[in-house]
């Protein structure tokens, strides 16, 4: 069997999406190296961590604005070059000033990453796959912090916390060379892609499975804004990411503060919802397109509803083994939840806008992700240091994220196609 064109491309762009996540992820695992160096406490900590969300909010809708523009390619390869390069330059600061700046600036070249993805599988994957493709490569948003966890257990040791961020950004250099050689902007624009595989593709345009689902045909940007459906994603994305993104960035700590865990064990447990998580994320796409076409809120609902059950379940239980199940199938759920969110913007956003309105969309998501460190650092120090207290936010948000999908979310089935005019042949 031939490897299509498109599966390199998807693998390439797999990679780039992985090394991101281990490159932001490892501050949560140095955060107690960190905070014992620079002398901050978890409100520092917090703004530490916000830091590179602020950049990153800042620059989705630039970065999405600039893939429609000139090209996802560009704006991939760059992002790449400038953020290995800040991914370094973090194991060479002196102080909070130096910290915040340079995470700041890291946060700016991720920032302009994921749009251009999301206009790479816009233009290389029918609607037919698209949720699917995009399920498999948004799964590095839960094994990239399973391998970060892993990595700088390893690393730590025998690096530090500054060798872990100088070799983290020379694995830059990797995606760099993966990037230029495989992601064009588009399947037409690639010179590898066979023809039989480009029929495919066109036929996939016109298959009943790609246009079962209504897209919102707008014009510009602009127009795009005037949709309510894409102002509920991105609220679902702000309020979603309270609880992922401080999930993700407070469970290190959470472990060596509160389950008193070792570094090695806090860096292999850390690591096993994540690895769950993965998998969820990577079948939510297939058990989306499969099951779920025109309801997919459902399967969001289902999945945040279950497990934020068992995240709470995680913070209440004492013996290792039972939290650790539940916190497992926590990951499992929340993270199909999460893949399942992100088909909705590759069926409702036209592949034209998808970088401009998916950037759009997922700013909610980073604004999210700034608030809730700063958010749970307050809340943390407020009551006297006390971590778990932090898992009771993160539960909130999960709340009232999972209240947003059912009742704000509306899908509609495609219109039926007008009936010919033309005299039929005889």
């Amino acid at each position: 069997m031939t490897f299509k064109t498109s599966y390199k491309v998807g693998l390439a762009v797999l990679l780039c999406y992985l090394v991101a996540w281990l490159d932001r992820m490892a501050i949560n695992m140095t955060i107690p190296f960190i905070r014992t160096e620079l002398n901050v406490g978890p409100e520092r900590i917090g703004w530490i961590l916000s830091a590179f969300f602020l950049g990153y909010a800042l620059f989705q809708i630039p970065g999405g604005m600039l893939a429609d523009r000139i090209g996802p390619r560009k704006v991939i390869l760059f992002a790449l070059a400038w953020w290995s390069v800040f991914t370094a330059l973090t194991g060479v600061v002196g102080g909070l000033a130096s910290m915040l700046a340079v995470r700041f600036l890291f946060g700016i070249g991720e920032g302009i990453f994921p749009a251009a993805v999301w206009k790479v599988i816009g233009n290389w994957y029918t609607k037919k796959n698209r949720g699917t493709a995009n399920a498999i490569i948004l799964s590095s948003v839960a094994f990239g912090p399973a391998i970060s966890s892993l990595l700088l257990a390893w690393f730590l040791p025998i690096l530090g916390w500054r060798g872990s961020f100088f070799a983290l950004g020379g694995a830059g250099v990797l995606c760099l060379l993966a990037a230029w050689l495989y992601i064009t902007n588009s399947i037409q624009d690639n010179p590898n892609v066979s023809r039989e595989e480009l029929e495919e593709f066109e036929r996939d345009s016109r298959s009943q499975a790609a246009n079962s689902e209504q897209t919102l045909e707008k014009a510009s940007f602009g127009q795009l804004l005037s949709s309510p459906a894409i102002w509920v994603l991105f609220f679902v994305a702000l309020v979603y990411n309270l609880t992922m993104y401080g999930w993700l960035n407070w469970l290190p700590t959470y472990l060596l503060e509160v389950k008193k865990l070792s570094l090695t064990k806090t860096g292999l447990l850390g690591a096993l919802p994540f690895l769950f998580g993965g998998i969820g994320c990577t079948l939510a796409g297939y058990v989306s397109d499969r099951w779920f076409r025109g309801r997919r809120k459902y399967l969001v609902f289902g999945c945040q509803a279950l497990g934020g059950v068992c995240l709470y379940l995680f913070t209440q239980i004492n013996d290792p083994v039972p939290y650790m199940i539940a916190q497992c199938i926590a990951g499992f759920l929340l993270f199909m939840a999460a893949g399942a969110i992100w088909t909705l913007p590759m069926i409702l956003v036209p592949p034209k806008l998808m970088g401009s309105g998916s950037g759009f969309i997922n700013t909610g998501g980073q604004i999210g992700g700034f608030l809730t460190n700063i958010l749970i650092g307050k809340v943390i120090e407020w009551n006297g240091n006390d971590y778990a207290t932090g898992f009771h936010f993160m539960l909130g948000a999960l709340v009232v994220a999972a209240t947003l999908v059912l009742a704000g979310i509306r899908e509609q089935p495609a219109p039926a196609p007008k009936p010919s005019t033309e005299p039929a042949l005889s």
